[in-house]
């Protein structure tokens, strides 16, 4: 696991998974995170012809300058929460990037800079595995630093709905706390 990752600027976020596992509010609130951080941000999304269970994948574009390319060619940064979309999307990442898989997803291809964590079972620990979207995006700002904390903890109030703010707030902190952990212990 890399212990710094340089992040490039500008830096391009994907995230992706089932429709369904919150992939678009989760590249929602990261972008609307680095906003309130004063940063300049692109967000687009695309899932499959199926509303549910389909692909899913959302782009974060973050930078300290104006944006002049919208899309994420090759990401900085991957987020996965299931196999077919790790299938779909793992190659697409950059040699440098940091790629956060959930560790439910079995594959013999795995690349080097792929870190699996318990995303899911995290989120399954809090009884809500619907949140496991903000473990993996707490542990995506830890590693990356792509928003401050406060700033995504901000946002997940202003676009979670209240009956599941709480739950939502703690899987983030769940989250940070992977990779704390992951680091404290090498």
């Amino acid at each position: 696991m890399p212990n710094q990752f340089s992040s490039p600027d500008p830096l391009g976020i994907r995230l992706s998974g089932r429709g369904g596992q919150g992939i678009i509010l989760g590249g929602v609130i990261i972008a609307q995170a680095a906003m309130y951080d004063g940063l300049f941000v692109v967000h687009t999304q695309s899932y499959g012809p199926e509303a549910r269970l389909g692909s899913s994948k959302s782009e974060v574009v973050v930078s300290h300058f104006e944006i002049s390319f919208p899309e994420v060619v090759n990401a900085d940064v991957f987020l996965c929460l299931s196999r077919e979309a790790y299938l779909k999307y793992h190659r697409h990442v950059s040699t440098s990037a940091v790629s956060i898989i959930d560790d439910l997803i079995a594959t013999e291809d795995s690349l080097p800079n792929e870190i699996f964590l318990p995303l899911r079972r995290t989120a399954r620990s809090l009884n809500n595995e619907m949140t496991a979207n903000i473990v993996g995006i707490g542990a995506l700002i830890a590693l990356a630093h792509a928003a401050q904390p406060v700033s995504v903890e901000k946002a997940i109030r202003e676009w979670v709905k209240p009956q599941f703010l709480d739950v939502n707030l703690m899987a983030l902190e769940a989250g940070l706390s992977l990779i704390h952990h992951k680091s404290v212990r090498g």
